[in-house]
């Protein structure tokens, strides 16, 4: 189940996503959609509205539950709610290795538009900036 995120899933965010980095810390004034199964938070998507632009700033699904289109239903849900904000792009920043996670933003019509050097992981890996028009 799809649902916004609450102020109870606050530590449970931080413990997936410390999957992403060891000293992941929730930011609770972004927007995010957690999946939940069975009262497990097993993935999310935090994203900031910027008056007419979203940036998507963590999808992230626990690897038990990865190629189950959990993150192409968490991003669609991000996408829905975006449009009905009056959005009219959404942008990311991807590991140019995750080729997983640009493979998906692919397939929702997101284009790579630049590079940005030396952007994650103490500068040692380049990041691609993607972008979307809704």
């Amino acid at each position: 189940m799809i649902r916004k995120y609450n102020e109870s899933d606050f530590n449970k965010l931080n413990v997936l996503g410390r999957d992403i980095s060891d000293n992941y810390i929730f930011d609770i004034n972004n927007d995010c959609f957690v999946y939940e199964e069975n009262d497990n938070i097993i993935g999310f998507i935090s994203y900031k509205l910027l008056v007419d632009r979203a940036e998507i700033i963590d999808l992230f699904v626990h690897i038990n539950y990865r190629r189950k289109l959990i993150g192409s239903k968490l991003l669609e849900n991000m996408i829905d709610e975006c449009k009905s904000s009056g959005c009219k792009s959404i942008t990311l920043e991807v590991k140019v290795t995750n080729i997983a996670a640009i493979d998906l933003y692919k397939k929702y019509k997101f284009k790579i538009v630049s590079t940005r050097k030396q952007y994650y992981e103490n500068n040692s890996i380049d990041a691609h900036l993607m972008y979307r028009e809704l």
